[in-house]
């Protein structure tokens, strides 16, 4: 097994980590480095989501729609929009695939996405109008896509997550958890 792990406590100003730099298969987590494109660059527009983007960003994320997802990533300019994201954010160690071979098959180390999350938490990425949209979709994630982080997190907290989970070249199955908890 390829197990990496994460934690920043934002309380305690503590990360603990295991396999950090260790990428994996993203598959549907990466619908949040997505979403945080593509509000990133609305923003830079000057705009928010549109009617359209909004109802796609909503079963992107709470329902984990791949079709929402693809026309997200062809909306962004696939590869190309996230490396240019994740430069302006200063953030390394997600590697976006083309769309030949699949947004869910990039990879993303622990140590990034921990990354982009508090970045999100801390209000350093995104408006707060486009920040709260986020956090109402990762808060809202359908019942059964509510794992890992959605499951193990104390009564009475808030969840913010987005799980990912696609069979493997091995044919074994390879899932994460990001979120935030509050």
């Amino acid at each position: 097994t390829r197990v990496g792990v994460e934690l920043y406590d934002v309380t305690r100003g503590v990360t603990y980590t295991y396999n950090a730099d260790r990428p994996y298969l993203v598959a549907s987590s990466m619908k949040v480095p997505i979403m945080l494109t593509l509000l990133t660059q609305l923003e830079a527009k000057g705009r928010g989501p549109n009617a359209t983007e909004r109802s796609l960003l909503t079963t992107m994320i709470e329902n984990s729609r791949n079709a929402s997802a693809s026309a997200l990533y062809i909306e962004i300019g696939y590869q190309a929009g996230i490396n240019a994201f994740m430069k302006k954010v200063g953030i390394s160690g997600l590697t976006p695939q083309t769309p030949a071979i699949g947004w869910g098959w990039s990879t993303i180390t622990p140590a990034a996405m921990v990354a982009l999350l508090e970045r999100l938490h801390a209000g350093t990425v995104l408006n707060a109008t486009d920040r709260a949209l986020a956090f109402k979709l990762m808060e809202h994630i359908q019942a059964d896509q509510r794992v890992g982080v959605g499951d193990s997190s104390p009564a009475g907290a808030t969840i913010a997550l987005k799980d990912g989970w696609v069979e493997g070249p091995d044919d074994l199955y390879v899932m994460n958890s990001s979120g935030i908890v509050t």
